[in-house]
């Protein structure tokens, strides 16, 4: 059983975490419940890494327990909506931290672009999400076949 007195903190991503994130993003769960199902080269996530580090509606977090890399959130502004995209590294997954940190993700978003409307996407078939995004405080806001779409309002609570 894990310790509940674990410290969990969000910080922003650095160019020291390109290689953890490479791994992340390729492993077989990733990918499996990916849009993109593809493999990604390392010359890919170099341009992707760069493009996204550098621009200014982007934000990147790496979340941590006990100050060990666990979890990545990215957040991009586009107009008045933000998309999220997050994941769990492999050996932090069952353990119900994906909807701790959505939450401190979204109080921490306030401090960049305030009463925000995030929407994240999913593969119905995702549960594991689903479950997630849900228990983080999202609403289901529309379904096809393709995917699902979640959304929230966050709000300035300053």
């Amino acid at each position: 059983m894990d310790n509940p007195n674990y410290l969990l903190t969000l910080r922003k991503v650095s160019n020291n975490d390109k290689d953890i994130l490479f791994n992340w993003i390729n492993d077989s769960d990733v990918r499996n419940w990916s849009f993109n199902k593809d493999p990604i080269t390392i010359d890919e996530h170099k341009i992707w890494f760069n493009k996204k580090y550098k621009d200014s509606n982007v934000i990147m977090w790496i979340f941590e327990k006990d100050h060990l890399p666990a979890g990545l959130v990215r957040l991009e502004k586009d107009s008045n909506e933000v998309v999220l995209n997050y994941l769990i590294a492999p050996h932090s997954r069952g353990k119900g931290l994906a909807s701790k940190m959505l939450r401190m993700a979204m109080k921490e978003i306030n401090n960049y672009w305030q009463n925000s409307k995030v929407i994240a996407y999913t593969l119905p078939e995702n549960v594991a999400s689903i479950k997630s995004l849900e228990k983080a405080g999202f609403s289901l806001k529309s379904i096809s076949d393709q995917k699902k779409c979640y959304f929230l309002r966050t709000v300035n609570n300053s």
